[in-house]
């Protein structure tokens, strides 16, 4: 006679029964007006392919990087380009202005949910001699997640604009928002930091499971004049926490990401109050952390950067 196993019960995540996040409060649904706006601004496939290519000399000159995550990044950007990323292709002009990237214990420190809220400090025009690109960016530490970030092509186009990781086909739609900086006045507002007053813009981006295997990615942005957040981008997708644990994307925090040789003379640039937030294995928030010396690491790849202050490393605006 064949003796019955007794099966273990299978534990189940009730993600309904999951409590919100601890910055949450009245938020509009704006993503349809985004939408509408991103369809209306005129497309600069210029900025966009130096975006993906400036990803390509990061991967090169990340600090932490093995050879075979270097290989294995190569080979993701490939997909992402379209092309082969083969490693003679020369790097183009630019790199890491100024910028904190993740400790790999800090990296990694997220199980169901990573979030992630800074000012960015941007001026408009940037000033100075930026006739190429410029971009004031970050993610939150997962590797399928948003980068929402403040893009300067020349003087005369400052944008707001959103890159999802998590897309693949077609490789366009990775780009989700690309708004002029026209149309963000609601959302543009000062901050008095070190005795400068600076323009910002509050962002806060997250990638959380919200079912087994399924993932969410969010972009919400500080209405100043409503004083609430308004939820300007979401997209689902399966994923695995160990994918979003590993691989480049998702190993920088807040930096300057150049595409000159040099800069000089520009305004003042960088971020606020960056601080970061985990969801665990139990599906429980973690207080709001301020990005600490701890947590992260400077890059200076010497464009002509250098900070004004350093609050160590939440805030940094930086000057040339």
């Amino acid at each position: 006679m064949t003796k019955k196993t007794k099966k273990t019960p299978t534990s189940k995540v009730d993600y309904e029964a999951m409590p919100p996040h601890p910055m949450e409060g009245p938020v509009t649904d704006r993503r349809a007006q985004f939408r509408t706006l991103t369809r209306s601004a005129p497309v600069d496939r210029t900025s966009d392919r130096a975006f993906l290519a400036s990803k390509l000399t990061m991967l090169r000159m990340h600090p932490g990087l093995t050879q075979r995550e270097r290989a294995e990044g190569e080979a993701m950007l490939a997909l992402v380009f379209g092309t082969k990323a083969k490693k003679k292709t020369p790097p183009v002009p630019g790199g890491v202005g100024y910028g904190m990237f993740y400790t790999d214990e800090f990296r990694t420190a997220f199980a169901r949910g990573t979030s992630f809220s800074y000012e960015i400090v941007c001026p408009n025009p940037p000033g100075g001699n930026i006739d190429t690109s410029l971009y004031l960016t970050a993610t939150n530490r997962a590797h399928k997640g948003v980068e929402a970030f403040v893009a300067y092509q020349g003087q005369d186009d400052t944008r707001f604009k959103v890159f999802d990781w998590a897309r693949h086909r077609p490789r366009s739609r990775r780009w989700q928002v690309d708004i002029p900086f026209a149309e963000l006045t609601p959302y543009l507002g000062s901050t008095v930091a070190h005795d400068s007053e600076l323009q910002t813009l509050l962002v806060w981006n997250s990638s959380v499971e919200i079912g087994t295997n399924q993932w969410r990615n969010e972009v919400l942005l500080r209405n100043r004049a409503t004083d609430q957040w308004d939820l300007i981008y979401r997209f689902d997708y399966p994923s695995m926490t160990v994918k979003q644990q590993r691989g480049f994307v998702g190993s920088w925090g807040p930096i300057v990401e150049t595409f000159q040789s040099h800069y000089s003379n520009t305004a003042l640039l960088g971020f606020l109050n960056t601080k970061l937030s985990a969801l665990n294995a139990r599906g429980q928030w973690s207080d709001w952390d301020m990005l600490s010396e701890s947590h992260s690491t400077i890059q200076n790849d010497s464009r002509g950067f250098s900070p004004l202050f350093i609050d160590p490393n939440y805030s940094l605006v930086v000057k040339s």
